[in-house]
């Protein structure tokens, strides 16, 4: 099993993430962000889950998980995955990575 990791831009997307959706449904925030890390969990089983960023027309060593509108990209290491960026699918996330 790996260990998951969130750099500090992953952790601040998730933390925006929770205010606007905080701003009309305080509990369903609660629900989403917990039901989105269950399923960044699969990956320490599974972390190859993903698509390549490649995939998406992105030149960088990194994968793509992707939650309903979410798209959660990360890195592999030896005993790590590394949560790069949550971003929702219609930014322009090409250059955020």
């Amino acid at each position: 099993m790996l260990n998951i990791l969130y750099t500090e831009l992953a952790e601040q997307d998730l933390f925006n993430l929770f205010e606007i959706i905080s701003k009309d449904k305080p509990t369903v925030a609660v629900e989403y962000i917990t039901k989105l890390e269950k399923h960044i969990e699969l990956l320490q089983y599974n972390p190859e889950l993903g698509l390549e960023c490649k995939n998406k027309n992105i030149n960088k060593d990194c994968r793509i998980l992707i939650y309903e509108d979410y798209l959660i990209f990360y890195r592999t290491s030896n005993k790590e995955i590394h949560i790069i960026r949550i971003l929702n699918s219609r930014t322009n996330y090409t250059n955020k990575i």
